[in-house]
């Protein structure tokens, strides 16, 4: 009855040695926005040249118009073949005005952001469907065989 024991705690102990070594994976992307670089940024006296001067190129402008800018930064982290794991996400907003002057500095973090469903229905396109034998037997006849149409032409390129 030893034998049975033994062989349960060494699958056991490999389990757990085998989870302990999954380590997750941590992955840094976007903008990540030092404070003192911020601090650089006044409202009404910052302009937009200045700012790409000291945050460098915005992660995206707004939808509708350049007045608003966006310096986005998520981590995240994986372990084995989950999914991976939002752990932090920053957001600045840069916002001018009609001359490209700062007028306001938003900071969001993850509690402000909000999950997207995602639609997975497709847009149908216009045309007949075929099948693959459709296909297969339209295309006879259809190849080029490399001459040209021109009399003169003596399959020479």
């Amino acid at each position: 009855m030893t034998k049975p024991i033994r062989s349960t705690a060494t699958a056991l102990l490999l389990a757990g040695v085998a989870l302990g070594a999954c380590a997750p994976i941590v992955n840094q992307h976007g903008h990540q926005i030092a404070t003192e670089k911020l601090a650089e940024i006044r409202p009404g006296a910052t302009t937009k040249d200045e700012v790409q001067q000291i945050l460098g190129t915005p992660s995206t402008l707004s939808t509708f118009n350049d007045r608003s800018w966006f310096y986005v930064s998520r981590r995240t982290a994986q372990v084995a073949f989950f999914a991976p794991e939002t752990k932090s996400q920053e957001t600045v907003a840069i916002d001018f005005d009609a001359s490209g002057v700062v007028a306001g500095v938003r900071q969001f973090d993850l509690r402000d952001s909000q999950p997207v469903e995602h639609v997975a229905r497709q847009t149908p396109s216009v045309g007949k469907e075929m099948t693959f034998i459709e296909q297969l037997i339209g295309n006879i006849g259809k190849f080029n065989t490399g001459r040209r149409s021109d009399p003169g032409n003596r399959g020479e390129i």
